[in-house]
């Protein structure tokens, strides 16, 4: 009988020790220079067009965004994005330069970027953070990543006909 009844003070111990707050990991917003830091890091790493250094920067499936509503985004996997890099983010099926990749050749890396607000009960940021044409979100692990972009209409329309995302 006392060992049932310490076995029972025990769990019930660690149980209030497991959910008080001197237990929990704090809960904070990354330093904003991270994202600034991020945002150089993919931008440098887009314009030298390899694609494996580029997919470490997204997070997959990775949206493509059309620029209007009412249009079904395509989602793009992992092996689907390294295997049809060059056709959806450098020179598209028509052997043009895709749009994304002329507008990134026009960014300096000190792009303006909007605070976005942090909800410290979820521990989250409160929707995507956009710079220029990407979204990227934070996840306390993988840092800061794109999981979707604005994608010229064309571009977008090219991309679907010639099936890339396959």
């Amino acid at each position: 009988m006392k060992q049932s009844l310490m076995l029972t003070l025990c769990a019930v111990s660690l149980a209030g020790c497991l959910n008080s707050p001197a237990g929990a990991e704090p809960c904070s917003a990354p330093d904003p220079a991270l994202l600034r830091t991020t945002w150089q890091s993919f931008r440098t790493a887009t314009l030298a067009g390899q694609p494996e250094q580029v997919a470490r920067y997204y997070k997959f499936p990775v949206q493509l965004l059309p620029p209007m509503d009412g249009i079904k985004p395509m989602k793009i996997t992992r092996p689907v994005f390294i295997k049809n890099y060059v056709e959806l983010f450098q020179r598209g099926p028509a052997d043009t330069e895709i749009a994304m990749l002329t507008a990134m050749k026009k960014t300096t890396g000190n792009e303006y970027i909007p605070q976005t607000k942090f909800d410290s009960a979820k521990c989250a940021f409160i929707g995507p953070t956009r710079i220029e044409d990407y979204n990227f979100v934070y996840d306390k692990k993988a840092g800061w990543q794109v999981d979707s972009l604005y994608y010229d209409n064309n571009d977008l329309e090219l991309a679907k006909s010639s099936q890339l995302d396959r």
